[in-house]
């Protein structure tokens, strides 16, 4: 998608969304083509999927670990 495409019906300026997208390409969860004057963005699924599963990875610890905490502090 274009950036024009991806801030419709968005209160949030063009440069704001470019400034994140750039941050998540870094990151390879998008990658930009340029097409003329226009980048267009597309989304790498498998990057994201790896992501998801990390951070349900984190989640899962911490509730562990959250539960042994609850239970030591009730005895």
């Amino acid at each position: 998608m274009s950036i024009a495409k991806l801030t419709e019906g968005f209160q949030i300026t063009r440069q704001a969304i470019t400034k994140h997208l750039r941050l998540m390409e870094d990151a390879g969860l998008v990658h930009s083509a340029q097409i003329g004057r226009e980048s267009l963005w597309q989304l790498e699924p498998k990057r994201l999927d790896d992501a998801r599963r990390y951070l349900y990875q984190i989640s899962t610890d911490w509730d562990h670990a959250l539960g042994r905490l609850k239970r030591f502090v009730e005895r």
